[in-house]
């Protein structure tokens, strides 16, 4: 079995598979202490990224945001990306993702 910051660092920067990821992180319990990976400004700007240079399609972005979302185990650099992955985990009541607004969260994030 893999560590969980290895699968959490994977998952937090994308490197593979969203929902064997998460599988992989239900085996270990929800709850824990002290966050394991904090993810950068850049590393998270650069995933943005990759969605506007369409390396990573829309549905993909908000099943990760989801996937990181609400997590105990992992922190952000700051809270503009905490609102940023709230927003794009749930499209349907914050609105459509689009390329636009990709740009103008990763303006908010390096502010």
């Amino acid at each position: 079995m893999r560590s969980r910051i290895e699968i959490i660092k994977e998952l937090a920067l994308i490197q593979g598979d969203i929902e064997m990821l998460r599988k992989e992180l239900s085996e270990y319990p929800w709850d824990i202490e002290e966050p394991l990976f904090k993810i950068s400004k850049e590393d998270f700007s650069n995933i943005l990224n990759r969605s506007i240079k369409n390396e990573i399609d829309f549905e993909t972005l908000s099943n990760w945001a989801n996937a990181i979302e609400c997590r105990d185990d992992l922190e952000f650099e700051n809270e503009v990306m905490q609102e940023a992955v709230f927003e794009l985990a749930n499209p349907e009541i914050n609105g459509e993702i689009t390329k636009d607004r990709l740009n103008q969260i990763i303006t908010l994030i390096n502010k």
